[in-house]
This record gives C-alpha cells, structure tokens and sequence, in this order.
C-alpha cells in the first residue's frame, strides 16, 4: 500500500461543513471512548468494534444526536474502526491507553473508504454537490481504495490517497554501504561521503522562537493572537516540509545507488534523555530516515542489514579490532594506539557498521 498526500483548496461552505464533520467524528470518538472506559470499569467486559457500530445507529435516531445524521455515516464508522484499533493495540502491543480528542489540539480527520471520485483535478465526496479542488503535483500510482481528508493546525487541507501499489524493482547492484548518524554530518558512509545537515534546522528554529515570542505576548482570545497562532503553525509545518523534504532525497539517493545497505540500531527514546542534546536529536529525525529506508528497500529489491545496538562501532578500530574504551565526544581524528593507523571516528563507525551489521528483516 502507498499513500500520496495533496493540498486540497474547498471553498468557504465546504469548509463550514467539514468543519462540522469533524466536531461530529471527535464526538463520536469522545462518546465512546468514555462508554468503553465506563463499561469495563462497572462490568469488567469491554465493548467490541460491532457493539459500538449498532449503539451508534440508535444513537442517530434519538433526537438528542438526531445531529449525527449530518455527517457521512462512513466517516463516524471509521472513527470506531480507529477506537476500536487504539484499543488493541493497549492490550497487545502495550501502546497508551486511547485519549480524548481536543478541539484544535488533535488532528482532525474524515475518513471515505467508498463513495468518492477523484476526476482530474478535482474531489467529490458524499454529501457535498461541488468538487473539491486538488494541487496534483504527482501522478496517483495504483488502485484508489480510500481516501482521507485532514485539517492541520494552519488551517490547511489535504487530502491522503491510499492505493494498491505494486513498485517495480530495481536493478540488482554489487555495491554495499554501510552508514553511521551523526549531528554535525546527518549521514556518514563506509565509502567517506558525508551528507551536511540541513542548515534550515538551525535557522529554522531561531525563527520559529521569534514567532513563538510574538504570539506569547498576544491576548488571549484576540484575533491578533489568532494571527499569531497561525503563522507560527504555517512555519512549523514549513520546516516539517523541509525536513521531509531531506529525509525522502538522501534515503532515495542511497536506494538508488546500493544494493545492500547497512544501518546501526538506534534508541533514538534513550538517546533523547541527554539533555544538552536531545533537541539536536530529535531535529535530526534519524527515526524517520531509516523507517524510509526500510520501507524504500521492500519496495524496490535492495536489503537492510542491521548492526546491534550496544557493538562499539565507533570505538573500534575498522584496520586491527582495536576498541579504545576512552573515546570522547569530542574525539573526531583518532589514532589507533594498537596499529598506528590514523582515521576519521565517522567513517570508521560507517565501516565497522557494514563489516559487522547481521542480515535484518527488511529487504530481499
């Protein structure tokens, strides 16, 4: 399966009424989480997917939430679907226990498996006569089999269109490399290539704490403040953009060009505990990067080979095995005190990283 995400452009009503289906999917999803949670607590049972799917059709017919009916009955079952999934995923993934969604703090989202067309450019969905308008700057690859309509917190539409997508894969290749992380350099390889980090991750953040600085001192509840708000979520959500924008070009870079492609196993969770680094951390986004190679390397025939997470890949010597166990941070050219051998810490990790990763479950 492969989601392509597009900008969305509905006009003034059609923004009224989504902006009343989503109030009516966040209280279907608040009423019975709270039925749910209540349920268990006074009856020691929980309440299935189909459970909650009948109790909601009766609940349309009270005059009370007779409202309901306003909004696609697809998009309420759907939020059920999710409930029910979140639920799940507590009792057997040890995921956290399902929340309230709050009104401008959650994502909204209307959820069509059916009873939608995309025609050109353009949207149409039930209960809604005028077609939406699409910025399509990609060609929709495969069989549509939903789509999902989100609002950010810019006020901004898109739209995810998940397809039946059957990639092609690529050339096979003899070349392999191996790669380390890092904060200075995102990305180091075995072969001595080093991807700089983005320069917008530093810029970035001094200006989105200027805005931030400015929306503080706004009154609450004042359409100055509102202002504010917004353009702090526009540029949060630009340097999202960028961000990805990165992650996509160096991940696709490195699949196009190796066949098999060692990587480190990272506690990015741990790692971000390190107070006098964890924004570094968590800005550098090494998380994301390798979900994408992941998924990238299904899709196009290339393997992922995975080294354990506590191997010493930067303390060893990559010539003699050497492991110099007082290595700093701040230690960037070592010398090896066994073989004499002077080497970048960085790229010594790269090919400790490819000669000892195992064959990972990723890949073919």
């Amino acid at each position: 399966m492969k989601t392509f995400k597009y900008r969305i452009y509905p006009d003034n009503n059609t923004i009224s009424m989504l902006n009343i289906w989503f109030g009516q999917t966040r209280f279907v999803w608040n009423y019975y989480l709270n039925q749910r949670t209540v349920t268990y607590k006074e009856t020691n049972k929980g309440l299935s997917y189909n459970d909650n799917a009948k109790d909601l059709t009766q609940l349309k017919k009270q005059d009370e939430y007779s409202w309901l009916k306003e909004c696609p009955s697809q998009a309420l079952q759907q939020q059920l679907k999710y409930l029910d999934s979140a639920f799940k995923d507590f009792f057997s993934r040890g995921k956290g226990y399902p929340r309230f969604k709050k009104k401008g703090i959650t994502t909204d989202t209307l959820h069509f498996p059916q009873g939608f067309k995309i025609e050109g450019s353009y949207l149409t969905i039930p209960k809604i006569k005028k077609p939406i308008k699409i910025k399509l700057h990609r060609e929709i690859q495969g069989k549509i089999t939903s789509i999902k309509i989100t609002k950010n917190k810019a006020n901004q539409f898109y739209i995810s269109v998940l397809t039946d997508y059957k990639p092609t894969p690529k050339p096979t290749l003899k070349k392999e490399v191996g790669l380390d992380v890092g904060l200075k350099d995102f990305v180091i390889t075995s072969n001595g290539e080093k991807y700089k980090m983005p320069h917008f991750i530093n810029s970035g953040a001094f200006k989105l704490k200027k805005l931030q600085r400015r929306l503080s001192k706004k009154a609450k509840g004042s359409k100055n403040r509102e202002k504010a708000r917004l353009k702090v979520a526009k540029y949060q959500i630009h340097i999202a953009n960028q961000r990805k924008d990165f992650l996509h070009k160096v991940s696709t870079k490195l699949i196009n060009e190796n066949q098999v492609i060692a990587v480190e196993t990272l506690t990015v969770k741990g790692m971000i505990r390190n107070k006098k680094l964890s924004k570094h951390i968590a800005n550098a986004s090494w998380g994301e990067f390798l979900t994408l190679l992941k998924y990238k390397a299904q899709w196009y025939g290339r393997t992922i080979k995975e080294l354990d997470k506590f191997f010493p890949s930067s303390k060893m010597c990559n010539n003699c095995g050497y492991i110099k166990e007082d290595l700093k941070l701040s230690d960037r050219i070592i010398t090896c005190k066994s073989c004499g051998a002077v080497y970048d810490r960085d790229i010594n990790a790269a090919k400790n990283i490819l000669t000892f990763a195992t064959v990972g479950t990723t890949g073919s």
